[in-house]
C-alpha cells in the first residue's frame, strides 16, 4: 500500500434516546476489541469525540488506503460490530475527507512536562534522593518538573478482582496524570535482580505509549538488572528509553545514604545524568511533535 493516500472518514453517529452513555461504552469497548483484527487489515485508528450535549458520538477513522478501508467494510468482524452498535443507534453519517492543511500552534515549544516517579515506597528508602537530585537538574534543562510519589498512589493490583471503589478511581485519576506528561524518569531500586513491585504495577496501570523514559538505578551493581528489567517492560510499552542511565553503586551510594555526600558530588554521576537529560529532551521534543502530527491512535496499536 506504499504511495497511496490515507482513508479518512468522520462518522457521526446520533444515538436513539437514551443510549447515548451506552454507545460510547460499546464503541470505546469494540474498539479496544477488535484493533488487532483492524490493525491487520491497515486500519490506522480512531478518534472518539462526544458533543458536549450528548446528543451525537463523532469518530474519526483512518485507514493506510480506500482498499483497506473496503476490506475490513467487507470483514465478518465488522459485520458483527454493526450488529452489537445497531440497537443503540438511531442514525448514522459517513463522510469521506482528505487533509487540506495542518497547523501547529506556538505550544509546540512550550517546556517539555517532565514527571519524576518515584518507584519505591518501602520504608527508609533511598529514592527521594536520586529523584530531588534529578529533578533539581531537569528543572536547569529547562523541563517543566513534577513529583510523583508511588507512596501517594493507592493502586490495586493490576487487574485484581478485589480493588474496592476508592482502588479503581485512585488508578484512573494516576492513568490520566500520567498521560499529561511529556517524558519521564523513573527511580528504579533493585531488590532480588529486579524493580519493585510497585514501579511494575504503576507502569501496568497507565498509557506511556511515544514517550521518552530516563531511568536511575540503584542497588546492586548500580541497579543495572533492575533497569534492563524496566527497558525490557518499557519497550512492551511502546516507550523509548534513553541510551544513557545513571547507575549509583553501592560506594556512591553508601556516603550518601549515610548523609555524608550527595549526589551532585560525584562527578561520574553527574555526567550521566547530564547526558541522560540531554538526550531526553532531544526524545521528548521529538516524540511530541511526531504525536501532535500522527496520534498515537493513528501509528497502529
Amino acid at each position: 500500500m506504499t504511495g497511496q493516500s490515507i482513508e479518512t472518514l468522520i462518522n457521526t453517529f446520533t444515538p436513539k434516546s437514551g443510549n447515548a452513555e451506552a454507545l460510547l461504552k460499546v464503541q470505546l469497548d469494540e474498539i479496544a476489541k477488535l484493533r488487532g483484527k483492524a490493525t491487520r487489515t491497515g486500519w490506522l485508528g480512531n478518534e472518539v469525540y462526544r458533543a458536549a450535549d450528548g446528543s451525537r458520538l463523532v469518530i474519526v477513522t483512518r485507514f493506510q488506503s480506500k482498499e483497506a478501508k473496503e476490506e475490513w467494510a467487507a470483514s465478518p468482524e465488522f459485520a458483527a460490530h454493526l450488529t452489537r452498535i445497531a440497537p443503540l443507534i438511531e442514525s448514522v453519517d459517513s463522510l469521506p475527507v482528505t487533509l487540506a492543511g495542518a497547523f501547529r500552534s506556538v505550544g509546540e515549544a512550550a517546556p517539555l512536562r517532565l514527571a519524576v516517579i518515584t518507584g519505591s515506597t518501602r520504608d527508609g528508602r533511598f529514592a527521594d534522593k536520586p529523584a530531588g537530585w534529578i529533578a533539581r537538574k531537569a528543572a536547569q534543562h529547562g523541563f517543566e518538573v513534577s513529583g510523583i510519589d508511588l507512596r501517594d498512589v493507592t493502586l490495586p493490583f493490576f487487574g485484581d478482582p478485589q480493588a474496592s471503589d476508592a482502588q479503581k478511581q485512585a488508578a484512573g485519576a494516576f492513568r490520566a496524570r500520567i498521560a499529561e506528561f511529556d517524558a519521564y524518569v523513573f527511580t528504579v531500586a533493585e531488590y532480588n535482580h529486579g524493580p519493585t513491585a510497585v514501579l511494575k504495577n504503576a507502569l501496568d496501570h497507565a498509557e506511556w505509549r511515544r514517550k521518552p523514559a530516563g531511568l536511575i538505578g540503584y542497588g546492586g551493581v548500580g541497579g543495572a538488572r533492575a533497569v534492563e528489567h524496566v527497558r525490557g517492560i518499557a519497550a512492551e510499552l511502546e516507550m523509548v528509553t534513553m541510551q544513557a542511565a545513571v547507575h549509583i553503586n553501592f560506594g556512591d551510594y553508601l556516603p550518601v545514604a549515610k548523609g555524608e555526600k550527595q549526589l551532585s558530588d560525584f562527578a561520574h554521576l553527574e555526567t550521566s545524568a547530564e547526558k541522560m537529560l540531554d538526550q531526553l529532551l532531544w526524545w521528548g521534543r521529538s516524540l511530541r511533535s511526531a504525536r501532535r502530527a500522527v496520534p498515537a491512535e493513528q501509528a497502529g496499536a
